[in-house]
């Protein structure tokens, strides 16, 4: 929205060098869409070369969701975002593999492994390398330990908070 601010009117863009079929998409999404932030001349669901696109003066939503899928992001800011959901993610299976050895007190790592996935699969599916690397932190946090006798077994520690 911030792109036309500066534009009067009467004053049209013209739009080069984009793909024919994503810039039909996305003036789709905004001029034929529940919430019109375009408006478009002849109305209809159909985007053609002839068809005319002005700016919709009496649109005030400003939640709408499509013009961030417009936005290209660079691959810093992918990276950055990635590494962003991630660092949230790490909770959901940390919760799951305590609530599951306080449920069962000893598994093994295969166990733990499965359940684990399941458990979080409902919010995303995470990599078994993910879930490795949990168990850890939490055998270092001493949520954890491994069975003297079998390394391949987890035991739950009982942590009492006064």
């Amino acid at each position: 929205m911030s792109l036309f601010t500066d534009l009067a009117h009467t004053d049209s863009l013209v739009f080069v060098r984009s793909g024919a079929d994503e810039l039909r998409r996305t003036l789709q999404s905004l001029a034929c869409a529940k919430k019109k932030v375009l408006r478009k001349r002849p109305v209809g669901k159909d985007i053609d070369k002839i068809d005319v696109f002005y700016f919709n003066s009496e649109f005030t939503d400003l939640g709408v969701k499509t013009l961030s899928k417009l936005r290209r992001r660079c691959p810093e800011e992918s990276t950055r975002t990635q590494s962003h959901i991630d660092s949230g993610r790490k909770h959901y299976p940390d919760a799951a593999i305590v609530r599951i050895m306080k449920a069962k007190k000893e598994l093994t790592y295969e166990q733990l492994n499965t359940q684990s996935i399941e458990s979080v699969k409902s919010h995303f599916v995470p990599e078994v390398n993910m879930i490795k690397q949990r168990m850890a932190g939490l055998v270092e946090q001493e949520y954890l330990r491994r069975d003297e006798d079998d390394m391949n077994k987890y035991v739950h520690l009982c942590r009492l908070i006064w």
